[in-house]
């Protein structure tokens, strides 16, 4: 049994109100992609979409994504104090960091003085800062993009819900002044390629996400009953189950072709995590408003996961950059 098959079990088990956090670090994967000297495991981070797979389609809202496979990632990259104190109670389920790197309208800034570096402008839907123990933020420089570690009471925030049941907030950064030592030993190509893994992450979950859409709307057609028949031998049910499965395996197979090409120069890894992304997008738009449209009323409600996966990949369907953007990109670099 590997670890995808363990953790699937484990959350099988996870009854209502258990902390999915400590299931995580229980089963070993809050580490996944950090080196055996920080208490990781020393794998890539997109062997760490396999807990996002396992998580997305069970409707599970927590930041793996943002405090493991990006914030966490990043500084294992950088190395140093920081990933010698934080990652391993990150490892261990003890700390949380989060990863800020959408900019406001002002946008981020960081210029070096006498004191450290001072930053200016503001951060947007930095999922899961109001609870992270310390904040990955992105900033320009005069010499390209930087990240800085942020201890989160250094910053000041704005926490809300969104609407797929998470927790983002906005960071206000009114000259917030940080050492020297803040600012991670990367190249502005670094900040990009974590980027890229964001976008092919939530790739991967959205693709796992319809999967489960598929599968709940195909059962519930067959008990659900109209003119003393199930819906399900209708014609046009089928037709539509059909289409909905086809976009399905075509997100599916976008979403892997963009894990493999993450280790690929820059243009290549962009075009195929912006390829993933254009498809993404519409495929679970696809799929997810027919699977409500198949449940009927029930769709709408609380009951059913369908609306809750739906509002997911809503979500996912701009996140780490939208369609249009992705698109932009794609036909840039063609």
């Amino acid at each position: 049994m590997d670890y995808r098959d363990a953790l699937d079990a484990r959350f099988d088990r996870l009854k209502s109100g258990e902390n999915g956090w400590q299931a995580l670090a229980d089963a070993g994967v809050l580490g996944l992609p950090f080196a055996e000297t920080h208490g990781g495991l020393g794998l890539s981070p997109r062997d760490g979409f396999a807990v996002l797979e396992i998580l997305g389609p069970r409707g599970i809202a927590l930041p793996y994504l943002e405090c493991v496979l990006l914030a966490g990632a990043l500084l294992d990259r950088a190395g140093g104090d920081h990933a010698a104190h934080w990652l391993p109670r990150v490892a261990s389920g003890e700390a949380k960091l989060a990863f800020a790197w959408i900019d406001d309208r002002e946008p981020a800034r960081a210029e070096a003085g006498a004191a450290g570096w001072r930053l200016s402008g503001g951060k947007l839907l930095a999922i899961g800062a109001a609870e992270a123990d310390a904040v990955i933020v992105t900033a320009a420089t005069d010499d390209g993009a930087a990240a800085f570690v942020i201890a989160r009471e250094a910053l000041a925030m704005k926490a809300y819900p969104t609407i797929d049941g998470r927790r983002a907030a906005d960071l206000l950064l009114d000259d917030v002044t940080v050492p020297p030592s803040a600012r991670l030993s990367l190249d502005p190509d670094d900040i990009a390629q974590i980027r890229d893994i964001g976008a092919a992450g939530i790739a991967a979950e959205a693709a796992a996400i319809m999967a489960r859409l598929i599968a709940d709307t195909r059962d519930y057609s067959v008990q659900r009953e109209q003119f003393g028949q199930s819906i399900a031998r209708f014609q046009v049910v089928q037709h539509r189950l059909v289409d909905m499965h086809i976009e399905a395996r075509r997100a599916a197979a976008a979403a892997a072709l963009a894990a493999d090409a993450l280790d690929l120069d820059g243009a290549e890894r962009a075009r195929a995590v912006s390829a993933a992304k254009v498809t993404i997008a519409a495929a679970g738009r696809f799929v997810g408003q027919n699977a409500v449209q198949l449940h009927g009323g029930m769709g709408m409600t609380e009951e059913l996961p369908v609306s809750a996966l739906f509002k997911r990949l809503t979500v996912i369907e701009s996140e780490y950059g939208t369609r249009d953007a992705h698109l932009a990109r794609y036909m840039a670099l063609s």
